[in-house]
């Protein structure tokens, strides 16, 4: 079984699955690769997209619907993916939040792509106070993660989990990101593989790609590790963790993804 916890396949709400027979025609891709569970987290407070906790679920309970009525077994779950604001407090205290689980204890969020705000640890510190773990969506993606592993090291060691994407990993995105997602795999500066898939064409799911590329690079331990590690974080438990490997210097160099990822 696979639990997925980053995907746009709410139609129309986001830059994903613009329409319903285009979530379903993923959500059909993602059931043969092995997704039972996923989690639809729509862009928030990104500067484009904006999806209020309330209408999120009332989307996830309609698709649910949808899949069950065209004989699509794979359950679906309410999150956001949440971009890092310094209004991210007014609307976890207004309970306008996802999390990932039921618990109400893993956030997914995303950074910009070309910066890390500098109230990051600020926010992280007081969310992990409250037993509250955020975890950081395609680190390799972000350029200022890329290209030195140290702040990345700082922030696991805090006490945050990262996500790496699927297509990066499996090398869908090309070498330079997953010669970095490998990179941050061997240091155990990330903790788990979704996909964040948006659509056919460029974004898809590639998680049966990902996690057989997982088992040729780091074996079965690590593959599973990965895989019970999405179900820790689904169900609100505990998540084993790997010291991190603190990076000597400078990480990957710089690589430009705005044509890609906003």
């Amino acid at each position: 079984m696979i639990i997925d916890l980053h995907s746009h396949l709410l139609p129309g709400v986001d830059d994903g699955a613009k329409t319903l027979e285009k979530s379903l025609e993923l959500a059909r891709i993602g059931e043969k690769e092995g997704v039972e569970h996923l989690v639809l987290t729509p862009h928030h407070r990104n500067g484009v997209y904006v999806n209020h906790k309330k209408d999120v679920i009332a989307a996830a309970d309609k698709l649910q619907a949808e899949y069950e009525r065209h004989n699509l077994a794979m359950k679906v779950y309410p999150s956001q993916e949440i971009r890092l604001t310094e209004q991210f407090f007014e609307d976890f205290y207004a309970n306008n939040l996802l999390s990932l689980d039921a618990e109400g204890r893993y956030y997914l969020i995303e950074f910009p792509t070309a910066s890390v705000p500098s109230f990051t640890k600020g926010i992280f510190e007081e969310l992990l106070q409250m037993d509250r773990i955020p975890v950081i969506a395609h680190p390799e993606r972000n350029q200022v993660l890329q290209k030195d592993f140290r702040l990345m090291y700082e922030l696991i060691e805090m006490g945050a989990l990262a996500q790496i994407t699927s297509s990066s990993y499996s090398g869908y995105y090309g070498e330079e990101l997953q010669n970095i997602s490998r990179e941050m795999i061997k240091a155990n500066l990330a903790h788990i593989i979704a996909s964040d898939v948006h659509h056919l064409d460029f974004r898809p799911f590639n998680m049966e790609a990902a996690f057989e590329q997982l088992t040729a690079d780091f074996g079965e331990e690590t593959t599973t590790y990965f895989k019970e590690n999405a179900r820790h974080i689904f169900n609100g438990d505990d998540v084993p963790r790997r010291k991190p490997v603190e990076p000597g210097g400078k990480g990957k160099k710089k690589f430009n993804l705005f044509k890609f990822f906003k």
